[in-house]
């Protein structure tokens, strides 16, 4: 993942030729201990590499680490999350771990060095999301506030399929792009693709600091002033917009009903808490450690045997109603304390 993970070994690039034979190399030995395996897609025309990504679904039998010991006889081992860097022949290899609900959409996401990130711009300025997980979008319990609760509701995770929704050319994906311009071409013919999305200032500071280390991106900005592609006027209201595509997203997916069974259960949640929290219990004087919630579980045991059973009552009760009863448990408690 950048080719710089390696601190304590020294490491060189890679021309093509050898790069892609030390590729099947890696590929073959590890083929019959895991899952699935695969290099994301590259740009032929690329004369060297710093690094060799190889995505893995490994089975829970297998500890990866042990693995790469086993097969590469590594100097290093860097391990990061679900990457485990190593050297092999003086040349970094980053085995990136993801489940194999995620796999066909992980090789997508990182093929072309930033596909994922230039589509994950898009969709975010569109009001969805698109990462190794597929397209989702956030389900707030107030539309457009960031800052109330929000649930994670998949829209998809067939490639064909989002890319379809996206307005871009699966077969051409297929295919292959011979060099970076045929794919910045791709991504500039994307239903949702302005090139405002793609201006310093609808960049926040992390992410600047972020595209300002990813080359692909970089070029890509290059190539836009290159080609004029010009700035799109904003001429409709932009919640109104983004609301349009959610709308849209929900009936190409057929999500509306789990969308509005997220946002119910936001809904039910934040009135939960308004209605009931600890809040309530904080004047009980009891010296022992984390008395308030056990007071909480004994207090919630006289309206469900279960979680859900106190929940849905809480929910049903008027808020007067639930502070009486919370009166008339700590004033028992008193007297218990007292006798």
């Amino acid at each position: 993942m950048g080719g710089n993970a390696l601190k304590k070994v020294v490491t060189r690039r890679y021309a093509r030729d050898e790069y892609y034979v030390l590729k099947e190399r890696i590929l073959n030995k590890i083929r019959g201990y895991i899952t699935k395996c695969d290099v994301p897609r590259e740009f032929p025309y690329k004369e060297s590499f710093g690094d060799l990504d190889v995505l893995i679904v490994c089975p829970p039998s297998i500890k990866i680490q042990k693995l790469i010991e086993d097969l590469f006889h590594p100097t290093e081992i860097v391990h990061n999350g679900d990457v485990y860097s190593f050297d092999f022949e003086q040349f970094q290899i980053d085995f990136i771990l993801v489940p194999e609900e995620q796999y066909d959409n992980a090789i997508v996401y990182f093929s072309y060095s930033d596909l994922g990130g230039l589509l994950g711009n898009i969709c975010h300025k569109i009001g969805l999301k698109y990462g190794i997980q597929g397209l989702w979008m956030n389900v707030h319990t107030k539309e457009f506030d960031p800052t109330t609760t929000s649930t994670k509701l998949i829209l998809s995770t067939n490639v064909q399929q989002i890319f379809e929704f996206l307005g871009y050319d699966y077969e051409q994906y297929v295919k292959g792009f011979e060099n970076d311009k045929e794919f910045f071409q791709w991504i500039i013919n994307g239903k949702y693709f302005r090139r405002f999305y793609f201006d310093e200032d609808q960049l926040n500071h992390a992410h600047r600091q972020r595209t300002s280390k990813r080359p692909i991106y970089i070029k890509f900005i290059a190539f836009l002033n290159e080609q004029q592609i010009p700035k799109d006027e904003i001429t409709d209201d932009k919640n109104e917009f983004i609301s349009n595509v959610r709308q849209q997203a929900l009936i190409y997916f057929d999500k509306q009903q789990e969308y509005n069974r997220g946002l119910n259960a936001r809904v039910e949640k934040r009135q939960f808490r308004e209605k009931y929290s600890g809040k309530f219990f904080t004047d009980i004087i009891d010296d022992r450690k984390n008395m308030i919630r056990i007071h909480m579980e004994n207090f919630e045991r006289r309206f469900g045997k279960t979680e859900d059973e106190f929940f849905q009552w809480v929910l049903d009760t008027d808020p007067e109603t639930i502070k009486l009863e919370i009166e008339k448990f700590k004033n028992e408690l008193k007297q218990n304390q007292t006798c």
